[in-house]
């Protein structure tokens, strides 16, 4: 592969690339290049991975032995920075040029690449990344870049043919998710510092743990809001005891069995003070110790590796628990949920004001998550034959549903619920 960005024939010869491009924070990072293997298995190609922005060796290991999934560092990096919504390359702007009708692109491809664009705002062009007659002429195309800030794997299912083939890999549809994040990422030599520092005190003499973790992605809700529906949830669903009001006069002998450990990851420290404070003002029900920690104090969202091991150890910590309950929306949460294979409590998304009350009464303050699987936030309506008139993605697939988080997402369902729906 010439790293000068000419990608003759000569320099390929026969094999095929997705190159993943960095994007966005440490859980949108590793669910896109999650997707971007499923894609690159389904489609014979090498994955490999722009570590331009982070030391991605210095994260995880090398998920492949004896060789690397990095680019080479003294590839162009100038030709993946000219991968934006301008670039003329973009799949979505050769089908445009060629009109709606035809929806092709040119044969031989320019440079040998293609530029896929799966972020967010994608147009409804790049949306046909997804319909099967463009994964036949994508399908000779020697490099694609691929960037996203989605969990695209969903839209993968709208491909007939990718849909028999990882049905066929991932019979239990919903452990996709789980099996492929366990495989790529373990943490390195320099993570497991962190990760033993944290746990071997805190968390080890534990025999049982509860993660939470919590991201307000909306600005006109309230920290305190959030740490009391918090606090609601998990005395609700009672993955922690509640308080005794009235404290035995034995309370100070140590009669207790045991520790029940709680990792509090966030950018605010409002819902580890708020549980913390819970637990010193009178004991808990029942035979345990309440421990809650916070292994990290970032207060805001930061970039660079000094953030990237610190937000690795929180998730890695948290796929530890024996219950998790993750925040909606949060790629974070998605990939500790993930790691763990365990369906989280997801709290209920906040409104602002007096709707807070209304909404938790309605919905409760967090409800059993629906799957194992990440939600596909930005899923096309599918155009395939360019009529300008597009599919909901919802009524695809059967198992292809509306997420629990994200209005509009869709999310795999497991296999014996898709089943379950079909006998009725």
């Amino acid at each position: 592969m010439s790293q000068n960005g000419s990608n003759s024939k000569e320099d390929l010869g026969d094999c095929q690339f997705v190159i993943w491009i960095a994007n966005s924070g440490l859980g949108n990072r590793m669910i896109t290049i999650t997707s971007a293997f499923v894609y690159a298995l389904l489609t014979d190609r090498i994955l490999l991975l722009d570590h331009s922005g982070t030391d991605v060796n210095g994260l995880y290991c090398e998920p492949f032995p004896g060789t690397s999934w990095l680019l080479p560092e003294n590839y162009d990096y100038n030709w993946i920075n000219d991968m934006t919504w301008e670039n003329k390359h973009k799949l979505g702007l050769y089908l445009q040029e060629n009109g709606t009708a035809n929806v092709t692109i040119p044969n031989p491809i320019p440079n040998n690449y293609i530029f896929i664009n799966l972020m967010h705002d994608y147009d409804d062009y790049d949306k046909r990344f997804f319909c099967n007659r463009i994964q036949k002429q994508v399908r000779n195309v020697p490099i694609l870049y691929w960037r996203s800030n989605n969990y695209a794997v969903p839209g993968l299912h709208f491909d007939h043919e990718f849909h028999r083939e990882l049905d066929l890999m991932f019979p239990e549809r919903d452990t996709m998710f789980h099996h492929m994040i366990r495989y790529l990422f373990r943490p390195s030599n320099v993570m497991w510092g962190p990760i033993l520092r944290f746990r071997q005190p805190y968390l080890r003499s534990a025999h049982r743990q509860v993660g939470l973790q919590l991201r307000i992605l909306e600005s006109n809700v309230s920290a305190s809001v959030v740490a009391d529906q918090l606090l609601a949830c998990v005395l609700e669903k009672s993955l922690l005891p509640k308080q005794m009001k009235t404290a035995p006069e034995d309370t100070l002998h140590n009669s207790r069995q045991g520790t029940t450990a709680v990792v509090v990851a966030s950018l605010d420290m409002v819902y580890y003070e708020k549980l913390r404070n819970y637990y010193l003002d009178f004991p808990a029900e029942g035979d345990d110790y309440i421990a809650v920690h916070s292994p990290s104090k970032e207060e805001y969202q930061q970039y660079g590796f000094d953030h990237d091991k610190k937000a690795w150890a929180d998730i890695y910590l948290l796929s530890l628990s024996d219950e998790l309950v993750t925040s909606p929306w949060s790629t974070f949460g998605y990939v500790a949920h993930g790691l763990a294979g365990k369906t989280p409590w997801m709290l209920t998304k906040t409104p602002s004001g007096e709707l807070a009350l209304e909404t938790f009464q309605a919905q409760g303050h967090c409800n059993r998550g629906v799957s194992l699987e990440p939600c596909f936030h930005a899923p096309p309506e599918l155009d395939c034959e360019g009529h300008g008139i597009g599919q909901d993605p919802k009524t695809i697939l059967p198992f292809i549903r509306p997420c629990e988080d994200v209005v509009g997402g869709v999310k795999i369902m497991p296999s014996f619920a898709h089943d379950r729906t079909k006998a009725s």
